[in-house]
């Protein structure tokens, strides 16, 4: 099986952020576009690194999301990170669709097999154990070096900036 994640960054980063997703949690794209703003100069001077899971959390309304997490191509990291970014940035647009019209969106947009990608399935069941594990009740959820961090209110990641601060501050 392929590592259960995305990658992003150098291995040996003293600093590491894991983040647990759905693609079609609003948090998690709030989560994930205040993330983008802190976390990449930091990967690209060997700081950090960051490790995205996808987590087919069981709620009616992330089922879209596993969707998604079902049609990535771990082995094509690259692609399926530019495709993360857009189906983040544009989740207002897809949210709404039936199963159906986001599948044809993933194939035509996107490139995707029309069918999910067979050991995606088995990732999904690794990354729902390690969630299970760490005590991930909610998405998006985010470790930094291993400790889960907390945020005070929903949707509302005000904490995020102390949080990268401290943990670099901490480790440099």
């Amino acid at each position: 099986m392929k590592q259960p994640y995305f990658l992003i960054g150098p291995e040996d980063a003293p600093v590491t952020f894991e983040i647990f997703y759905n693609m079609s949690c609003p948090g998690s794209a709030i989560f994930y576009k205040d993330a983008k703003k802190l976390l990449p100069p930091l990967v690209q001077e060997g700081k950090a690194k960051v490790i995205l899971y996808f987590y087919d959390k069981p709620r009616e309304e992330l089922l879209l999301g596993t969707l998604v997490h079902l049609g990535l191509q771990y082995d094509q990291p690259e692609k399926s990170l530019t495709i993360i970014d857009d189906l983040f940035e544009t989740q207002e647009e897809w949210l709404h669709l039936t199963q159906h019209e986001l599948k044809d969106l993933l194939v035509s947009k996107y490139d995707l097999e029309q069918e999910e990608i067979e050991e995606n399935t088995e990732i999904s069941l690794a990354v729902t154990a390690e969630a299970i594990k760490r005590g991930v009740k909610s998405v998006p959820t985010l470790f930094i070096n291993g400790e889960k961090c907390t945020f005070k209110e929903r949707r509302i990641y005000s904490e995020l900036p102390k949080y990268v601060g401290e943990a670099i501050h901490t480790h440099m």
